[in-house]
């Protein structure tokens, strides 16, 4: 999720707003964890073609998340989401005037990138492509750094306020209410898989009871000629269990292929255009076995029946 709101990848970000040094700030950050990396990243407004975007100026342009293209390799490159690129009517190969509080210059565009920042709508720059354009000021920037034991992120972000307190601002690669989305989507699976697993044993049920009405007297003929009940039983649960299986391998296909592109098409009203669902092969194939798994389970219950029939009926129906 972060990474298609954020234009790179963090796992702490400080930026000093007061007269703390940087090197005071890190050694406090050290004395939780090591920093392994970092990078420096500016969020000013400038104007495009005459309208206002927020930039993402950053030190290190290959971070970026990009698309298409290439990330602004050269100072005077800039690098769009689609959403800007829309606005403005260009592609990667074209042109753009960028105006800052110190001049205007023009900026090849070099690539697409994602981010969600302003519904999408925000472009990224380098440091020396903004400096061309812009004034620097220690306070304009953040540091993003990655740490070498991220649990201790919500550790260091209270000693840092409680020490500083408005002198800086501390966030991590999170805002406050995607803990409360994820834990919403998270309700909502387990929500589908009861009414899934309601509706599987409705269906097992009728159809079930059905088929075991008209093979009734197969059966008896299979129990006479000594198949076991269990054995009976399995056959019957299989059935259920290979159809569904049959249904979960076309499912779990079409969720491979088309979860991305529908989702990305949705979510490009928010500004995200390059949704990616990160899957494993575990939680691609869990849903498909579960849905099996259920389908054979209530037919297996269902066909205690057999175990009850009587052999009687093929003598009452010669």
């Amino acid at each position: 999720m972060m990474d298609a709101f954020n234009p790179a990848d963090l796992d702490l970000g400080v930026q000093i707003l007061g007269k703390l040094s940087v090197e005071e700030m890190e050694t406090m950050v050290r004395f939780y964890t090591d920093i392994t990396d970092s990078y420096l990243l500016a969020m000013p407004s400038v104007s495009v073609n005459g309208t206002n975007y927020t930039a993402n100026v950053i030190t290190e342009p290959e971070r970026y998340h990009i698309s298409r293209g290439h990330t602004s390799r050269e100072a005077d490159q800039v690098v769009l989401t689609e959403v800007l690129a829309a606005d403005l009517g260009a592609d990667v190969g074209d042109t753009v005037a960028i105006r800052g509080n110190k001049g205007s210059e023009e900026f090849t565009v070099s690539g697409i990138y994602h981010c969600a920042n302003d519904m999408g709508a925000n472009l990224g720059m380098s440091r020396e492509g903004y400096l061309s354009i812009g004034e620097d000021d220690s306070r304009l920037w953040c540091c993003h750094y990655f740490l070498e034991d991220p649990s201790q992120k919500q550790a260091i972000t209270e000693a840092l306020e409680q020490t500083w307190g408005g002198d800086v601002h501390v966030h991590e690669n999170s805002w406050p209410g995607l803990f409360g989305i994820i834990s919403a989507m998270h309700m909502l699976i387990l929500f589908l898989y009861g009414m899934s697993a309601v509706f599987i044993c409705i269906v097992t049920g009728m159809t079930g009871t059905k088929i075991l009405d008209a093979e009734q007297k197969d059966m008896g003929i299979y129990k006479s000629i000594g198949c076991s009940v269990r054995m009976l039983r399995l056959s019957f649960a299989f059935r259920f269990g290979l159809v569904a299986g049959m249904g979960a391998v076309i499912g779990t296909l079409a969720a491979m292929g088309l979860t991305d592109p529908i989702v990305s098409s949705l979510m490009r009203l928010a500004g995200i255009s390059n949704f990616a669902s990160g899957n494993t092969p575990g939680s691609v194939l869990l849903p498909g076995i579960v849905m099996i798994l259920l389908f054979f389970g209530f037919a297996w219950l269902l066909s205690g029946r057999i175990g009850k029939e009587d052999m009687n009926v093929l003598t009452a129906e010669t």
